[in-house]
């Protein structure tokens, strides 16, 4: 009896190990020269995909450099924009003040003869009237 459950035993290990070892579609047999070939085509494949993505890599490592070189030519540009904001602001205010000026000085001037000015003769004029009528106020 031993010897027969050691059989059944020995067949139902032996049974499982080689179920998992088969394929599921039994007409499908793939001998191992096959197998090395599909195996050796499905690696070059690999390999230029590799290659591509070096490729690709490479290009795209060139493209950021030129933009960062793009990106420094385009600060430089806003530098020299700014600057020569700065320049035509500077102008506009210049000429600002050349038109301005003579309006300014024209406003200047109008003030000035619209305000009384007192000179000397005047104030002897204003002193010797005032004198005058306090003299006849004083001898009425």
């Amino acid at each position: 009896m031993r010897k027969v459950l050691t059989l059944l035993a020995l067949l139902l290990i032996t049974c499982s190990t080689s179920y998992g070892a088969v394929s599921e579609d039994m007409s499908v047999y793939l001998r191992k020269d096959v197998f090395d070939a599909k195996m050796d085509r499905i690696l070059q494949r690999l390999d230029r995909i590799d290659q591509r993505l070096d490729n690709l890599e490479k290009s795209i490592n060139g493209l950021s450099d030129r933009l960062s070189m793009l990106s420094g030519r385009v600060e430089g540009l806003d530098a020299r924009m700014g600057d020569m904001q700065n320049y035509i602001y500077f102008l506009i205010v210049f000429l600002g003040i050349v038109v301005g000026l003579p309006t300014v000085q024209k406003m200047y001037e109008k003030g000035k003869e619209s305000r009384p000015t007192v000179t000397l003769e005047d104030v002897k004029r204003l002193i010797e009237e005032n004198n005058a009528e306090l003299r006849k106020t004083m001898q009425a």
